[in-house]
């Protein structure tokens, strides 16, 4: 039993360790995060905001844009939006405008609205965009980031909008129908040769204004661990598509006043397209008294001069944020120092001058509460599409001299969650969508049921062995420690030192032989009128391995349909038009050009 013990335990231990080595397999199996590059550059009109690059068209033209959480579709500037060449500056200030008509494998589509129903609630307004494909990669020359074709992108020219943006929002588009979908750039990831191990990504803004600067950083299938201070917080995607990162405020502090500046908890949206934090009137009051603001009518910000700025960088007051999945309950801490606080107004944004501003923001309504790029220099955000969850932790900003440290967040089953969740807090609702993934089930079926398989032929030889134990009679060795050499059948048997006596394991009683004398030895029976016994050869059972289901690979759907047919652009209304790009028609041809800021 000992040694069938330490063979079960030995082939338990060699499952295991199997088992660790299939899972450390399958990350590789599974793909690799991709760290997209921030170009270096600080762009916008609304605050100098850290851009990460990429390349579209060929030949390839660099350009840099900044993340979009709601969007599908990758926009770009087009050369409209700077009258054609006649600003010189344009093209920079703008992050570099997309020549449409130098790339050979552009593939135009056609003019449709844009997705802004977000954005539009706090004054971000499109008046629609010109859609087509092209070839995209991440990052520039050099970087040995993927190149992906008939990427869909859609060139822009509103001012609203400065800075093109990549596309984060992994749902497919229908611009003419809804049985051709258009993937996404995540869903096209999904299905490179290399694919990013999960529909997921992972951004922070960086800071501008801390000595020295540091970059945002843009994780795509993964998330940067020197990033963020981890915390165990989920919050759950909201039940509006178009709304995904909900959250609830609970309170919000500051270190110069006492109580919190909310007078009970709201309900606000995280946009990574929106430069500012849009809070309730009462609670922007409040900040004006604590802060010295002044509210300025004409521009609708909280303009600050000289004098006020100093002040504050003095004083360096910071701003709490406690957020969680409701308004009461579990909940992070987003600490906001001043330095995260004051941004530039361009001359593109005011007009005739530049100016320090406070990005805070009055909403008219419940509407209008969101949380901005600003609020994002301090927080890190992980989105999990496959969990439908993401995770609010508070940025860190590491030295220049420390390295990234890219972690891949996993499907569901291989149970590696965004930072601070846990694969078991998550509801997942997408399931995999790799064939690599079906591969891996069905191969730790076929394991389990070897080992399974294993362990019952032990069992079954454990069994047999049992049933084949000699029968042993008592001893009735007077002298007990004297040996007794007998023969029978030519065969020599040494007895002795407790004398036992076999007989035929077919027996099922202890026969013992009588000692007519006290003293004399008992007698043991002639082997030849013994029976023998005969072992029968033990059968042992065939191990037959089931025929695994090979998985078939499905790609998701947009879970956002597009409508084919709506209004064109010069008919297209202020009010909200759908919540998504689809609910856009094609315009007709004779409007598609020239176009106008």
């Amino acid at each position: 039993m000992a040694v069938v013990g330490t063979r079960v335990r030995g082939l338990l231990v060699l499952f295991s360790l199997s088992t660790v080595v299939v899972s450390a397999n399958n990350v590789t199996n599974l793909g690799k995060p991709i760290n997209v590059p921030a170009s270096q550059f600080w762009d916008g009109r609304d605050g100098p905001w850290s851009t990460f690059r990429i390349e579209v068209g060929t030949p390839p033209q660099q350009i840099r844009v900044l993340p979009a959480s709601t969007q599908s579709s990758t926009w770009l500037v087009l050369p409209e939006a700077c009258n054609n060449g006649a600003n010189k500056t344009c093209s920079t200030d703008r992050g570099t405008i997309f020549e449409r008509h130098n790339s050979s494998s552009y593939q135009e589509y056609g003019q449709y609205s844009l997705n802004t129903f977000l954005e539009e609630r706090v004054g971000l307004t499109a008046e629609g965009g010109l859609y087509g494909n092209d070839t995209l990669t991440l990052g520039w020359a050099g970087d040995g980031m993927p190149t992906l074709e008939h990427q869909i992108i859609a060139g822009i020219l509103t001012p609203n909008f400065y800075i093109g943006s990549l596309a984060l929002n992994p749902r497919a588009m229908n611009l003419t129908d809804y049985n051709n979908p258009i993937p996404s750039l995540l869903q096209s990831m999904r299905n490179m040769a290399t694919p990013i191990p999960s529909t997921s990504w992972s951004y922070t803004a960086g800071s501008h204004n801390l000595a020295p600067k540091v970059f945002g950083s843009l994780v795509l299938g993964g998330y940067d661990s020197t990033r963020f201070k981890a915390n165990q917080v989920v919050f759950p995607f909201g039940s509006d598509i178009s709304l995904d990162f909900q959250v609830a405020i609970q309170e919000v502090t500051t270190s110069v006043t006492t109580g919190s500046l909310l007078n009970q908890g709201i309900i606000s949206y995280i946009d990574t397209l929106v430069p500012d934090i849009w809070l309730p009137t009462e609670t922007c009051k409040k900040f004006e008294e604590a802060f010295g603001l002044t509210w300025d009518d004409r521009t609708g910000l909280y303009l600050m001069n000289d004098t006020l700025h100093q002040s504050l960088l003095a004083k360096n007051p910071s701003v709490s944020f406690k957020l969680g999945p409701q308004v009461s309950g579990e909940s992070v801490t987003i600490d906001m120092p001043y330095w995260n606080f004051y941004q530039t107004a361009t001359t593109a944004y005011l007009g005739n001058s530049s100016s320090l501003y406070f990005p805070l923001r009055r909403a008219a309504n419940d509407s209008q509460y969101v949380l901005g790029r600003t609020f994002l220099q301090s927080a890190y955000i992980s989105a999990d599409y496959e969990r439908n969850t993401f995770n609010l932790s508070q940025a860190l900003y590491p030295s220049s001299s420390t390295g990234s440290n890219i972690v891949a967040i996993l499907p569901p089953l291989n149970e590696k969650a965004p930072p601070g969740g846990t694969p078991g807090s998550s509801s997942p609702k997408s399931g995999l969508g790799t064939g690599a993934i079906a591969g891996i089930a069905v191969g730790g079926a076929v394991v389990i049921l070897v080992v399974a398989a294993v362990l019952f032929i032990l069992y079954r030889r454990r069994k047999n062995q049992k049933t084949k134990e000699s029968h042993e009679l008592d001893d009735t060795d007077v002298q007990k420690n004297m040996t007794h050499e007998v023969s029978g059948d030519q065969i020599k048997y040494e007895v002795g030192d407790a004398l036992r006596h076999e007989v035929a394991g077919d027996e099922n009683y202890k026969a013992e032989l009588y000692a007519g004398d006290e003293n004399q030895k008992p007698a043991e029976a002639d082997a030849a009128n013994v029976a023998e016994i005969y072992e029968m050869p033990a059968e042992e059972p065939k191990l037959h391995e089931m025929a695994g289901d090979h998985g078939v690979r499905h790609e998701m759907e947009g879970k956002s349909p597009l409508t084919p047919k709506s209004p064109a652009l010069s008919t297209v209304p202020t009010a909200r038009r759908g919540t998504d790009a689809s609910e856009s028609a094609l315009i007709p041809r004779e409007d598609i050009s020239p176009m106008s800021p």
